[in-house]
């Protein structure tokens, strides 16, 4: 076993580049995928979604599209992902996470 856990980072805020999830996951060997998009203006964001479009929103819907696009090859490669995109409703995005690894055939932790 290693002491060494290699992270990368995909999001310093919503809205960061959408690309970067694919790039670090493709671009080396890493253990950890992470994003944090949470920062006081995202939760002003967040609530106003939840407040303009509804309680079951309240999450980092950016997330779902890196999601969509690495979420094979982190499982294939033993890569865990870590964020808080779940903001105000982590259970909604769990929902979400849940949707898309059903659509694609895959079962995760």
């Amino acid at each position: 076993m290693s002491d060494i856990i290699r992270i990368g980072n995909c999001s310093g805020f919503y809205g960061d580049r959408l690309k970067a999830a694919i790039e670090m996951v493709e671009g080396g060997p890493i253990d950890v995928l992470t994003g944090d998009y949470l920062a006081e203006l995202t939760m002003k964001i967040l609530y106003d979604q939840r407040e303009q479009r509804g309680a079951h929103l309240g999450y980092v819907g950016t997330f779902l599209k890196q999601f969509e696009e690495v979420v094979a090859a982190c499982l294939d490669r033993g890569i865990k992902i870590v964020t808080n995109a779940g903001g105000l409703n982590p259970a909604g995005l769990t929902e979400e996470v849940e949707k898309v690894l059903k659509a694609q055939g895959l079962k995760a932790k």
